[in-house]
């Protein structure tokens, strides 16, 4: 793990380009509806635990990276936008948006509330970092 001196990114590799812009992931959440840090937060807890996960706030989003990016994390006004990838298609619900991607699928779900957030919400990322 690499430490980017300027922003204090964590990195997996010493060269790895990044937007190299110093923004903490509270930051992310200001003027946001409080019920998105708290979803959040549910999300972080969960993931964080899964083998090799670092997590790091941009400009706009927040990156999970097991070996490559899994899932990002970008909150809007009133709800997450959470990208993650898989392997095929996914049209069903609650999935807003499956695009093909190089060889896999970029998957889009949008989350306002603690209740939205469901095993199979879960299961969906899981599969995007064993992927990753």
């Amino acid at each position: 793990m690499i430490i980017c001196s300027k922003c204090e990114r964590e990195l997996r590799n010493p060269n790895q380009w990044h937007n190299c812009v110093k923004v903490t992931i509270g930051d992310l959440f200001k003027n946001k509806a409080e019920e998105l840090e708290y979803l959040f937060d549910r999300l972080l807890t969960e993931i964080i635990d899964w083998e090799n996960v670092v997590v790091s706030a941009t400009k706009n989003c927040v990156v999970f990276v097991h070996n490559k990016t899994f899932l990002i994390v970008r909150p809007m006004k009133t709800q997450l936008d959470l990208k993650f990838y898989s392997e095929t298609e996914q049209t069903e619900f609650p999935i807003i948006k499956s695009v093909k991607w190089n060889s896999k699928y970029e998957n889009h779900i949008r989350l306002a509330n603690l209740e939205e957030l469901s095993p199979n919400i879960y299961s969906l990322i899981k599969k995007s970092h064993q992927i990753s």
